[in-house]
């Protein structure tokens, strides 16, 4: 039996638009997943968030945004443009994308700006990240890093 699946991608580059067909014999889990990634890419490729710095309200992409902070009860964002209030919880953000991942209960990093992970001195799991700052992993979050390096072959 052949299975002919037709996925169509609308992006606003210039636009362009593309189109991705996909014909397949077998429906397995490979294909499962890449037709599962390149919904996601579509969807979490045009999330921007609001946040705040010096009472002026910007727009940034998700794809832009290094970690998610939180420091004195209040939340932010870093990117390699400076620091940014942000008025959503943690745990909302950890959500909204596919590519941020917990490494403690005060931050939450995206993984397309992690240079690596690596293991100190005293054993803990540290991650370094594309704007030379460095984020330690918790103990309790150790287990959630390492299946997700797992399930992404890192």
């Amino acid at each position: 039996m052949k299975i002919n699946l037709s996925s169509k991608i609308s992006k606003m580059i210039n636009n362009d638009e593309i189109n991705v067909t996909i014909e397949f014999s077998n429906q397995n889990n490979e294909i499962k997943e890449f037709i599962k990634y390149i919904n996601d890419y579509e969807i979490n490729s045009n999330k921007k968030i609001i946040v705040s710095k010096d009472y002026e309200l910007l727009e940034i992409k998700f794809e832009d945004i290094i970690l998610f902070y939180s420091d004195k009860k209040n939340n932010y964002c870093r990117t390699k443009n400076g620091e940014y209030k942000i008025k959503s919880k943690l745990y909302e953000i950890e959500k909204m994308n596919i590519n941020l991942i917990r490494i403690s209960k005060s931050c939450i990093v995206n993984v397309n700006h992690v240079e690596n992970f690596y293991v100190g001195e005293t054993g803990k799991i540290i991650v370094r990240l594309d704007d030379n700052t460095e984020e330690i992993v918790s103990r309790r979050k150790l287990r959630d890093v390492k299946n997700y390096l797992n399930e992404r072959s890192i």
